[in-house]
Formats: structure tokens, sequence, C-alpha cells
């Protein structure tokens, strides 16, 4: 069926010959495009011609684009291809005239790509079974991908693929938790890997042409299968039934997509979206060895780690937030996700100044549908429970309140509505451009005011959607403070539309805020920018290379509360000041001092001597710092790493509450909002002296 006829530059015999071997090489039988996945690929691209957002999206040029994509999926690490091989990929995708797409050359790459895997596998496998390698050398690895360049020559090729597996087993003889031979775990995940990419279907290979094409509209434009669209319809909280998180596929590795609000894996406060699963053990169970599953299919890894609630999992990460891939391993005990888990939590601080303060922990924006279309005055929501909290606020006669929307990534938006509401009272709270072009305000006409008083909300790069919108509102309305990091700035609205097999996922409209600008990409900026450890412009929707551009609409009318700027100005000195002074904003800026300094590392050492003593003198930097700050506080310190550990598990926020004790952004987030009640009292006393 494939009507490209390009010569490759070499043999995938010649790649993987490495002298005597006991492994047989396996051949990589290529999927043939059938007829029924070329119309159904015009019936897709058709759809979200139509369909889409933006009108007249594509243009002469999409097939390039589209080609360049699918590149970039594949070897973004350029670790597979040669460099004449993209020149005829390129050259190829040029001749493709009009403003549709080649398929047939998405697929022949798509083929390529994995019969190089194969070769890459089997080359991996018989080097370690040569077990040749010298970890007294000082050798390198380039492990800072951005500026790479293809092989000139497949020589060249080999060369990073030794030092790909030469690393590999370092990090395996490194392990301190590794319950084999490091050269039979190697053997056996290669082999694994193999084995999976034999087993392929056709559906796979499709999946990966369709949705890099349904991506070049934006990055929320997908295709599902008959069977992904089944698991679509499913409960969110079920997808990774157990720990709460929902999974995805990053070449090799399967990794934590985001987290369920209240589940085991977001309890644990150890788990980050972008985190790479490497192995999994099972607790209390007569095969308790860790398993490696990289290069398995993401459905056996689900299956690895679901269970009856209960048990326990053992799971090894690699920091999504570390510039050196420093592994992490997390114990968690699956349960059953209620709703109570993902509930909004509350406490009280009172703060040395006699301020008293409360904490709202809004996880995500939820309502019992069923019980609410049934006209149930009791029904289950976000909104209610809030409401709930606020008015016992009020009795506790508490000065201020923090609305935390950390990691929040979003839900029901008649929630967010209601939930603005309770701050503002009633009026608009978000604009909907349709594809239409016309736009539609939301809010509620009938809300009441519950609090009066002070308000802040929290939010991080995690904060999404409906966490956007009321966080814009309330800034809008000049209601509060808007605190944390820059949100995530996914402000667009998707569909699903069935076609013959499968369905659709389309974007067909955006959010504004009521002052007219859009939280997509930029997200929202807060008033005060917290510290954070990592490179938040690694994720969130500006890092997606087909984001759709921000802009703006006519403003909203919609009224102001009194809020004196001047103030945050006041305020942004007194939290600088905090930030040399305060060992908790301290620790965290040396974190952050050190994640930047590695973040741009170039090369990996591949000497053993080397790389143990860099892996010690990480943890000695870690208990140096920990005790740094505990002894400015007056704590006791820790007398060696295996210590700090310990305490760490000892210390795991199992029942879900606010930890304000180990929350430093929190309790500076109480400091800020503290900071703004005394400003208010002494301008309430030098009017009243007038």
């Amino acid at each position: 069926m494939i009507k490209h006829k390009l010569i490759w530059s070499f043999v995938c015999l010649a790649l993987i010959s490495c002298g005597n071997s006991t492994y047989d090489s396996q051949e990589y039988i290529s999927t043939n495009l059938t007829e029924e996945k070329i119309n159904l690929s015009n019936e897709v691209f058709k759809k979200l011609k139509k369909e889409h957002y933006i009108k007249n999206f594509v243009k002469d040029d999409f097939n390039i684009r589209y080609i360049n994509a699918l590149i970039d999926r594949l070897d973004g690490n350029k670790l597979y291809f040669i460099e004449s091989e993209i020149t005829n990929f390129k050259e190829e995708s040029n001749q493709y005239l009009g403003n549709s797409f080649d398929i047939d050359l998405a697929y022949l790459i798509i083929n390529l790509y994995f019969e190089r895997l194969v070769a890459f596998s089997e080359y991996q496998i018989k080097l370690i079974e040569k077990n040749s390698f010298d970890f007294t050398k000082d050798e390198f690895i380039d492990i800072y991908y951005e500026d790479n360049q293809w092989a000139e020559s497949e020589a060249l090729l080999k060369e990073i693929w030794r030092n790909e597996t030469k690393n590999d087993l370092l990090v395996a003889l490194m392990s301190e938790t590794l319950s084999d031979d490091a050269n039979k775990v190697l053997l056996k995940r290669y082999k694994n890997r193999i084995k999976r990419i034999q087993q392929q279907k056709e559906e796979d290979i499709f999946s990966i042409a369709i949705n890099t094409l349904t991506n070049q509209f934006d990055p929320h434009s997908s295709y599902l299968s008959p069977r992904s669209a089944e698991d679509f319809d499913m409960n969110m909280s079920l997808k990774l039934e157990g720990i709460g998180a929902l999974l995805g596929a990053d070449d090799d590795y399967t990794k934590i997509v985001s987290l369920v609000p209240g589940g085991p894996a977001e309890k644990s406060g150890e788990i980050l979206p972008e985190d790479k699963i490497t192995r999994i053990r099972q607790i209390n169970t007569e095969n308790n060895e860790y398993i490696d599953v990289v290069g398995w299919r993401i459905d056996e890894v689900v299956d690895l780690i679901r269970g009856e609630s209960g048990t326990q999992v053992e799971i090894e990460f690699i920091s999504s937030d570390s510039a050196d891939n420093s592994r992490k391993l997390v114990t968690l005990t699956r349960e059953e996700i209620k709703l109570e888990d993902r509930a909004a939590k509350s406490k009280i601080i009172e703060t040395e100044d006699g301020n008293k303060i409360g904490i709202i922990d809004l996880p995500s924006f939820y309502i019992d549908f069923n019980a609410y279309q049934n006209r149930d005055s009791n029904y289950r929501s976000s909104s209610n429970d809030v409401e709930d909290i606020l008015i016992n606020f009020n009795k506790e006669d508490v000065d201020a309140v923090i609305l935390d929307l950390r990691n929040n990534g979003g839900g029901a938006l008649i929630e967010a509505n209601k939930i603005v509401g309770l701050f503002v009272s009633s009026g608009p709270t978000v604009q909907v451009k349709h594809k239409a072009g016309y736009i539609q305000p939301y809010g509620s006409s009938k809300a009441k005011q519950t609090w009066q008083k002070p308000m802040g909300v929290l939010v991080n790069r995690y904060s999404a959607s409906a966490s956007e919108i009321v966080a814009g509102a309330i800034q809008d309305y000049k209601r509060g403070i808007v605190l944390g990091q820059r949100t995530f700035g996914k402000g667009t609205v998707q569909s699903l539309e069935s076609i013959s097999k499968g369905q659709v996922k389309i974007t067909e409209s955006k959010y504004y805020r009521v002052d007219g600008s859009s939280t997509q990409n930029k997200g929202v900026l807060p008033d005060i920018e917290l510290l954070s450890t990592w490179d938040i412009e690694s994720v969130g929707e500006s890092s997606y290379p087909t984001a759709l551009e921000w802009d703006t609409v006519r403003p909203y009318r919609h009224k102001k509360f009194n809020f004196d700027s001047n103030q945050i100005i006041e305020i942004k000195n007194l939290y600088s000041q905090r930030l040399n002074s305060s060992p908790n904003l301290k620790y965290l800026g040396e974190v952050r001092d050190r994640y930047y300094l590695n973040k741009d590392k170039k090369l990996l050492s591949l000497n053993l001597d080397t790389r143990k003593l860099e892996k010690d003198a990480r943890k000695n930097w870690l208990l140096q710092i920990e005790n740094k700050r505990r002894e400015s506080l007056g704590l006791e310190i820790f007398g060696t790493y295996e210590d700090l550990e310990e305490s760490n598990k000892k210390n795991e926020n199992t029942n879900n509450d606010i930890d304000y004790e180990r929350d430093y952004l929190l309790i500076e987030s109480t400091n800020i909002i503290n900071d703004y009640l005394n400003l208010n009292k002494l301008l309430i006393s030098k009017v009243n002296k007038l």
C-alpha cells in the first residue's frame, strides 16, 4: 500500500552486529496501511476541519508540519534515525502538495521507528551479554537532548546506543533496591521491549499517526478508538483503580499524567505529573520482588498497579522535578476513592498577631450530578461544602480566608461559578467564545455573598481550567489576592463527536475572563509570585508546540471591590524580606537554585565511582539543607540521611488532612494574608485618628 520508495541508508543487521551472542535476532514485521484506516483518517481530518474552533486552519504547509511533528514525537531525543533519513523524510513531505496529509509516509516512518527500536534493543542485549563495559573510564553521555543533532552515520549512532546501554547498566548497578543481578534485569527489560513491539496491533500504529495529526490542530483534540472511547467515559478515578492516577505513555516509560484528588497518589505528596514509572513491587504477597516495567505496554503497567483496597504497592519513579533523573520509591495503599476524599477540607490558623485565617483546600470542582438532576435538595457539591465551611468561619470570627486551588485540575463549570458567587455575589464569572463567533457570559444572577472579609486564592502550575476561572474572576473583581505560580493555561473547551469507528475530541470554544483576557496559554498570573523549586515552564499549556494563542475579547461589565493595589507593593516587600530570613523559604530557595544549576547539565559521567560520589553528594546536600532549616527553627537535627528518610515516611500525610506544618508555601500564604490584615488595621487606625 505504501507508495513511497525511499532508500534507507543502512541495514539493521549491520547495526546489531556485536560478536558472538546467545540471542537470536527477531525481525520486526511492518504494519500495512489498510484502505479502512485511510478512509477513517480522512473522516477524522474532515471532521476536525469542519468542527474545530479555528477556521481555515489547514494551510499548504500542513503536511510538512505534520511529518515534522511525527518525527519529533517518535525521535525527539535523536536516538534512532540518522541525518540522511531525516533529510529524506522532509523531502518527501515537501512533495505532498495541498492542504492535506500524507498518512502513507507517516506509516513508513512509524514502521521504520519500531524497526530501529528493535535493532537498538537487540544491540543492547548483545552488549550486555558481552559484558565488556569499563566503568573506570572517564566517558560521558549527553543528557541535554535539546541541542542534539541526528547522527551522520550508523557508526556514530551505534556509539550513542553503546553509551545509553552503559548508562542503563550503571544505574542498575547503583540501585539500592535491585533484587536481581543488574545484567539479568536489563536483559529482561530489553527482551520485554522487543516482545511488546512485536505484539503491537494495527490500532496502535494508527493511533500514533492519527493523534499526531489531530494534535496539529491543538494539544487537546484527539481521536479515541472504540476501546479508548469506552475508557474515556469511565470516571477518572477508575482509570487507575486503587491509587488514583491517570497514566500515559512516554517512549519506553509509563508516566503520571494527572492525579485524582483525594486518591492515594495525590495524598502521598510525593508523586507529580510527568513522573516516570520504572519498577513496581507488590507488598506482603508471595511474589514481592521488583518488576522492571520500562518498555512495557501501558495496559500491562495498569494491571500491575491495580488491586484490592487495603493492599499495598511500591512504585519507583524517575522524578519529574529533578534535573538529574533521580529515583524515588513511594509506597501506596490502594483504596476506593470516595467523594469524601475529594471533598473540600478546612483548617483555622491563629497567627502571632491574633488574626484568624481560615484555609479551604479544594482538590476539584465536584458535584453529585445524579442527585442534582433528581432535585435532591441535599445533593453533595463543592459549592455547598465551601459554603458550609464559610458559614462556620463566620461563626468562628475568622478574619480572612485562603482558597487553596493548587493541583486542582478543574471540574464542573457550574460549581466554579457558584464558588465565585460565594465571594462576589451575583455577576458574570467567565465568558465563552464559541466557534460560531458569539460570546456567552456565564455566572449567577441569584448568587449571595457568603464571605465578605478579605481573602486570597493560592494556585500553582497544576491549577487548570475551572481553577483558572475562579482565580481570574477573583482577580478581575479585585476581590482578593492571587498567590502562587502561574497557572496551567488551559482556556479551551472540548466536545466529543461520534464517527464511523470511535470518537473525535474537538476543541470547540475558548474561555475568557470577565476583563476580556484569555486564560489560554498564559494562564492566570498571581499578584504575588511564590517560590517554585522547579521549572514550571516545562509543563503547562505553553509547553505544547500547537497550543492555541492567547488573545482577548471585549471586557464584560462587572463591579470591582474596594481594593488598594498599593498594598500589594507593601506586601511584596514584606515577602521579599522573609525570603532572606525565613528558614522554610530559604530551604525552598536552595532547592530551586540546585535544580537550576543541574537543569541544563549537558554531560553525565559513565564512571561508576564518579556517579557514586555524585549520589552521595546529593544525599549529603539534602541532609545539610534540611538540618540547616531545622536548626534555624530550633528543631532536632538528623544524624544521617537515612534518619531523614525514615522521618519523612513516618510523617506521610495518610489522613488527607491539610498538612500545615510541612507545607511551606501554605505557611507563607498565611503570612502574606496576615500582612494584608495588619495593613488594613493600620489603615483603619489612621483613618479613625483623623
